[in-house]
């Protein structure tokens, strides 16, 4: 995980110990606690509309059945991607009974922006020949202009997604899966001239 304010000074890379994604009935916001290996917590607060964007972008890498992740079962597939789907979710499922969810939070001695931050844009970065990026990353930018960045592995991937999934149910949220097929618009000109009123 590295933290960064937006003023590019240098980035604190720091390793994640513990995670912890709950609801707050008061601020009907989650409220996802990091807890880092130098001892401190980074509390990052997320609204739904935050909280949809995540699952958007991690449902899929997840590979948990479609069942566990609210998708509609995958209609008409090739037999070999039938398979090749079917053993990524079976993978999936072996790492979420691998992760310990019994052990509770442990609140660290100082949270790094007291009282958390506030997210309100997020996006998954992917590696490339290109980037200095090595591992998908979950870049998250702050209101108060703080850039949280959580480099992820398939066991983050899956306890994320598990614990959006229960943080959910409690906020009576609906999340909802990315669509194979991205929204888009056509504009089709015409000879016609139309007036709008």
């Amino acid at each position: 995980m590295s933290i960064e304010p937006s003023e590019q000074l240098p980035i604190t890379e720091i390793g994640v110990q513990q995670l912890n994604l709950s609801y707050s009935h008061e601020q009907d916001r989650l409220l996802l606690k990091v807890g880092l290996s130098d001892q401190t917590e980074i509390l990052l607060w997320l609204t739904q509309r935050v909280a949809r964007v995540i699952w958007q972008l991690l449902s899929a890498e997840s590979n948990l059945p479609a069942t566990l992740v609210n998708q509609g079962p995958q209609a008409n597939l090739p037999p070999q991607r039938a398979v090749q789907q079917f053993t990524q979710e079976v993978k999936a499922v072996e790492t979420l009974q691998k992760l310990d969810f019994e052990t509770a939070y442990q609140p660290r001695k100082e949270a790094l922006q007291s009282g958390g931050m506030l997210i309100k844009e997020v996006q998954l970065l992917q590696p490339d020949a290109l980037s200095t990026i090595k591992t998908k990353v979950l870049d998250m930018q702050s209101m108060d202009g703080f850039q949280v960045r959580l480099n992820l592995n398939q066991e983050t991937i899956v306890a994320i997604c598990n614990m959006l999934q229960l943080s959910a149910k409690e906020a009576t949220w609906t999340l909802v899966a990315a669509s194979a097929v991205p929204a888009s618009i056509a504009l089709v000109p015409t000879d016609k001239k139309q007036v709008l009123h």
